[in-house]
């Protein structure tokens, strides 16, 4: 199929709830498929650049190199019930696809509840294995819409997703302020298959309390589009509205969880119930009166380097009206402003390994999004602003520190981690004591890649010259970085006996506008 490319007008209008964007855009549109049911757009993250495209019936498409594959990647269409808000609805790959090759989907079955599985790739890298289905989860549908939601891996490395009330007007059994049940919330569940189905993380924030220990957070009407910015860590909500407004929430990468989005109370930013009191709830930061739009569609941030009129932004949109607005942070607030009438019904957004936007029409086809003339995507590349310690936010007590030396084309990598007993609070940590424990690596890089020899030093003894430490290879140690804030690391340790994949994250953000400069082309 020939690329299409849609020119629209711009529209910018401020809709009274925060300054516009600043900075024109000139939105562009590029089809890369006429496949008019696409709900979710999505990468493996495995290298491949390849783009997955799920289709609401029941199947999902594979597109390499730019070509649709003869056949889908997967088909449940048997068992999937679809139609109005029902159906295959969100595809999420493991961050360590490349070595595990298991996905997760969110669809609604034959007896019309929603369910949570677990896939894993056949042999062929273009076709999952269907029998290969471990259902993890089930949620009972009381009504026919509102059936959600989105998956999404959070820099932490567990599973949010999204889950509608319920459905029905005005949400009639209350499910949105109920933590007793998944309706109307956002979960956050760890599926590392290790544990089966899933386990509870650390800190959700109705453990030993009442309510679904699996809940993020609550007071959710219809959660059909989550995002995280992968800079930041940031989580944007977007939540369908019931006859007034449509909300856009977010949710600091440090605000951890338990926040009543205010569904049925509020709608959007104002009372649904008559003298509703919004003590206690967390309104929205962006969103829109059905003035312009009825459903709002989310949204991703732009993170990419080709337009950087765009960088920072979120993009969401409109199902009805087919408007796209831009959402930014402007020091402690936000701006938005509509950034195109592009004459779309907007079903979802999604984001290529290379950090290309995407957005599918309704009955039309996906589209890559560009502000003004389509431009490649610069491949991100190791430079000195990733210098800097970094960590996973799962494993408390552990960290990296990474240094980058330009002129040799080398990486330094150290991660240490202290023994799990802590000593008596009367006794001071003495650097060099028995409890820490070093990893300290070093290699090449290339691009956004570097290869790394471990090696395990024993019986050195700091600010001591004798006796002499030991030194012998334990292993390697690969880091691809897919941006200024987020890499994965993978390591094969033999002589310790341990193997795997950790998402890491920098424990601040003062390097990464450096970064950001020094990715530049």
């Amino acid at each position: 199929m020939m690329p299409k490319r849609y020119r629209l007008p711009l529209v910018l209008l401020t809709l009274g709830l925060v300054p516009p964007v600043s900075g024109a855009v000139d939105l562009q549109y590029e089809q890369i498929s006429d496949q008019g049911g696409v709900v979710d757009i999505r990468h493996a993250g495995d290298g491949s650049g390849r783009l997955f495209l799920v289709e609401q019936p029941g199947r999902v498409r594979v597109l390499v190199d730019g070509a649709e594959a003869d056949l889908p990647f997967l088909d449940i269409t048997a068992r999937v019930r679809s139609g109005g808000e029902r159906g295959l609805l969100s595809l999420a790959f493991a961050p360590d696809y490349a070595e595990s090759g298991l996905f997760y989907t969110w669809y609604t079955n034959r007896d019309s509840d929603t369910v949570l599985s677990r896939f894993s790739v056949s042999d062929d890298p273009d076709r999952a294995d269907p029998d290969s289905e471990q259902i993890l989860l089930t949620v009972p549908q009381p009504q026919t819409n509102h059936n959600g939601g989105q998956l999404q891996f959070g820099p932490d490395g567990y599973l949010y997703l999204g889950i509608g009330d319920g459905g029905g007007a005005g949400d009639p059994l209350d499910q949105g302020q109920d933590p007793g049940t998944l309706l109307g919330s956002l979960i956050r569940i760890d599926v590392d298959p290790a544990h089966g189905g899933y386990a509870i993380p650390e800190g959700n924030p109705l453990v030993g309390q009442s309510g679904r220990d699996e809940t993020w957070a609550w007071g959710l009407r219809n959660p059909w589009r989550i995002a995280f910015d992968t800079l930041t860590g940031d989580l944007y909500i977007a939540d369908v509205g019931q006859g007034s407004f449509e909300e856009i929430n977010v949710q600091g990468a440090l605000d951890g969880g338990g926040q009543n989005y205010g569904w049925n109370r509020m709608e959007g930013s104002n009372c649904y119930q008559d003298d509703c009191d919004p003590t206690g709830l967390v309104l929205p930061v962006g969103g829109y009166s059905h003035a312009h739009g009825c459903s709002v569609t989310g949204g991703v941030v732009y993170r990419g380097q080709a337009y950087p009129d765009l960088h920072g932004t979120y993009l969401f949109g409109d199902y009805c009206s087919g408007r796209v607005w831009g959402l930014s942070r402007s020091g402690q607030g936000w701006n938005q402003a509509i950034l195109d009438d592009s004459g779309f019904s907007i079903l979802t957004w999604g984001t290529g390994e290379d950090g290309s936007v995407y957005l599918s029409a309704s009955g039309v086809g996906v589209f890559r999004v560009s502000d003004g003339t389509q431009t490649e995507e610069p491949p991100f590349t190791i430079n000195p602003g990733l210098n800097d310690a970094w960590y996973f936010a799962s494993t408390d007590g552990q960290g990296f520190f990474i240094n980058v030396f330009p002129n040799r084309q080398e990486l330094f990598l150290a991660w240490f981690t202290f023994d799990t007993e802590r000593p008596d609070e009367d006794v001071s940590a003495v650097l060099g004591e028995p409890g820490h424990r070093w990893l300290t690596a070093i290699g090449n890089y290339r691009g956004g890649r570097a290869d790394l020899e471990v090696s395990l030093t024993r019986g050195g003894v700091f600010d001591q010259a004798v006796p002499q430490p030991e030194t012998t290879p334990a292993g390697t140690i690969s880091l691809a970085f897919s941006g200024c804030n987020s890499a994965m690391v993978t390591y094969v340790l033999p002589s310790l006996g341990l193997s795997g994949q950790v998402p890491i994250r920098r424990v601040t953000e003062d390097n990464v506008a450096l970064c950001e400069a020094l990715s530049l082309p």
